[in-house]
């Protein structure tokens, strides 16, 4: 029986790049930073001889994510994402100030697909932006809370 969910895990190319978007950017904090190796590893991922740096970040409200960049271990590069790709489709955030993270975020260079938006079928304000090596990452403000339907707070 699931008690609930844990985590996303991540595959980057550049454990510091994802460091400081998550981290510097977003206001996760690192909770472990260790590399995995040896047999119990290869053997639960199905891989042989491989080394891995796994750093897992808390978010404000002590959700995390992990963070996996291969130190041994050639990871292909992934053709042109877009929103239509299969596969893990984006992470999303609750925030407040969504307008003021997305000119932060764009100041620090951060590459949007859209501004802010405001949805036509809930009360919220929504955009999505591109993390290191293009996962896409969703903000969403809900902007009259005592509208928005059950679910979807």
């Amino acid at each position: 029986m699931i008690e609930s969910f844990r985590h996303p895990g991540i595959v980057v190319k550049d454990m510091e790049a994802a460091i400081r978007f998550y981290c510097d950017y977003l206001g996760h904090k690192v909770i472990v930073d260790f590399i995995e190796k040896g047999d119990y590893f290869n053997k639960l991922i199905g891989l042989k001889d491989t080394e891995a740096r796994v750093v897992k970040v808390n978010s404000p409200d002590g959700i995390y994510l992990e963070l996996i960049e291969f130190i041994n271990y050639p990871v292909p590069e992934s053709s042109e994402s877009s929103f239509a790709s299969i596969g893990i489709n984006h992470i999303c955030y609750t925030v407040k100030g969504i307008d003021s993270l997305y000119k932060r975020l764009v100041n620090l260079g951060v590459e949007f697909i859209s501004p802010p938006l405001a949805s036509d079928f809930d009360p919220v304000k929504t955009c999505f932006c591109y993390g290191p090596d293009r996962v896409l990452v969703q903000f969403v403000e809900v902007t009259d809370p005592d509208s928005i339907r059950d679910g979807l707070k």
